[in-house]
Formats: C-alpha cells, structure tokens, sequence
C-alpha cells in the first residue's frame, strides 16, 4: 500500500513545483514608465500627468490569480497650468488628505507573451480619494527578452466615485477622465 502512495506523493510534488514556478513578477520602473490624463470641457481640453512611484504585479498565468500593487503620487499630479493645479489638488483630489492612488491586481487573464504582442486584463481595485473600486484594465503587451512594455487607456468616473465636479458656471467639466498609461518593466520567474 505504500508502495502506491509514493508515486502519487511524487506526482503531486512535481505538480506543485511546477505550478509555483510559472508565477511571474512584473516589475515596474518608473523612471520610464509614464501615466497621464485627458479631461474634457466646454472650452478646452485639459491634459495632464500622473507620477508613478513603484509598482510590482505577481501573476500566475495557470490559475489567473494576481497580486502586488501600482502606486501612483496623487500629490505630483499636474496639469501644467499652477492656479488649475493648485484648485485640482486642494478641491478634487485633496491630495494632502490622500496622497496615493493605489491598484490592486486579483486576477489577470490573456496572456504575457513569451516574444512580440499579447494582450492581457487585469481585474482588481483602485483605491482613490480614500476609497476602493473595482476597476478592470485591458493592455496591450509587447514583451522582448525580459522587457515588458504594456500600454492601455480606461475612463474613470471621478465624480461617481465621491471627487468634487470642477465645472463653473458655463465651464462644464466631463465627469469621467481618461487615464492612459505607458509602462515599461522587467519580468522575472
């Protein structure tokens, strides 16, 4: 009878190494990684960046599950232009109340290619202006060695999710801001 069990033990030992060793790390380098933002008005359009600090996404392409977080610097947010900063800051982010806005990976489907083009999503949350929201992010992947390169746009519904609506009087401000983001990374077992 225990003759039997060994190679079932074995078996599943083998199983499970393998299965650990396909968990991936992405880890994200600032320095030439680049987050910005459209926000639509009546008379003009306003763009901005975001500042990104650190990042790191660990993902297992056998089961989906993710984990790991991107935080960007609320505080860095600028848009170009002091005084409709300084408004941005104090009156839509509070960004001295909530300096980070954080996303939390939990799942990721498609798939990080081995060399070329893929494209992925990541389902997880977004914690901003204290608090959290479920928010799915579609990417197009390019990878080359261990260099990863994922690019990808999303809107998102500041108003709805509690930030005050700068419009003024006939300035009227869309309620959603789209946010695109450029990241680059290197890719570790």
């Amino acid at each position: 009878m225990r003759r039997v069990w060994v190679p079932i033990l074995l078996t599943a030992l083998a199983l499970a190494s393998s299965a650990s060793a396909e968990k991936r790390t992405l880890r994200i380098e600032p320095a030439t990684s680049r987050a910005s933002f459209t926000l639509k008005s009546t008379l003009h359009t306003v763009d901005g960046r975001l500042t990104l600090t650190r990042g790191e996404i660990q993902f297992d392409p056998a089961t989906g599950r993710a984990s790991g977080e991107v935080v960007l610097d609320a505080r860095r947010t600028e848009t170009g232009n002091a005084d409709r900063d300084q408004k941005m800051h104090r009156k839509v982010l509070e960004s001295e109340l909530f300096p980070e806005i954080v996303f939390v990976p939990e799942r990721m489907s498609g798939e990080v290619p081995s060399t070329g083009e893929g494209q992925i999503e990541l389902e997880g949350a977004v914690t901003v202006h204290g608090a959290s929201h479920p928010l799915t992010l579609a990417a197009r992947v390019t990878r080359e060695g261990d260099r990863v390169h994922a690019i990808a746009e999303l809107p998102i519904p500041y108003v709805e999710w509690g930030m005050k609506d700068p419009s003024v009087l006939v300035l009227r401000v869309a309620k959603e801001v789209k946010v695109a983001l450029d990241i680059e990374g290197r890719l570790s077992p």
